[in-house]
């Protein structure tokens, strides 16, 4: 007896799947012997897939599919006595470029933001509320002056002073140097200067 198939599936299938249903047979014919091969494996594809218990963790459907069918065509040739060379230098074919960034990239986004959340942390506590609710948490300036309970004009005065304390800062420590070193290139508080 065949299991019902899970309408949350199917419906995710219909939306994210079929639309590269062409480029997956197009690929397909380049490596297979017939059409009639070709409409074998998309079933096959449609098939695993229909199957899955969830489809929660895939990101990339389209690089989704044409892992399945790179894995179901392996698992062919694993089963088939003779292996044809070609046929598994084309599988290639099937695969499609990490569109995410690169785990360098990653580790380097985060040490920016680590280094600029350093240099937020380093302003004065008012002027470091404001600048925090208005870059940050991407509040007007109405709704950060009516959160921090101060003026508009107060809100405006102390983003001015910010972004020329952070600025000051960035010109003191330098950009590069300041996030490739992390914790090392913590900005030190910024001095504070009196009026006489």
């Amino acid at each position: 007896m065949i299991a019902p198939l899970d309408p949350a599936i199917v419906a995710w299938v219909s939306a994210h799947v079929i639309p590269y249903e062409a480029e997956l047979r197009l690929r397909l014919r380049r490596l297979c012997n017939s059409d009639a091969e070709v409409d074998d494996l998309v079933q096959d594809v449609y098939f695993r897939i229909l199957n899955m218990a969830s489809v929660q963790h895939v990101l990339e459907p389209r690089a989704f599919l044409m892992q399945i069918a790179k894995n179901i065509l392996v698992d062919r040739f694993r089963r088939d006595a003779i292996v044809h060379i070609e046929a598994v230098a084309s599988l290639e074919q099937l695969d499609v470029a990490d569109p995410g960034p690169s785990p360098e990239r990653v580790a380097l986004a985060r040490a920016e933001l680590k280094w600029v959340l350093g240099l937020v942390a380093n302003l004065p506590e008012r002027c470091r509320r404001v600048f925090s609710a208005r870059k940050i948490d991407g509040l007007s300036q109405q709704e950060t002056a009516q959160r921090l309970e101060i003026s508009e004009n107060v809100v405006e005065k102390e983003m001015m002073r910010g972004l020329k304390l952070v600025a000051e800062m960035v010109a003191r420590v330098g950009v590069e140097g300041g996030a490739a070193a992390g914790q090392a290139g913590q900005p030190r508080r910024a001095a504070r200067k009196h009026n006489v």
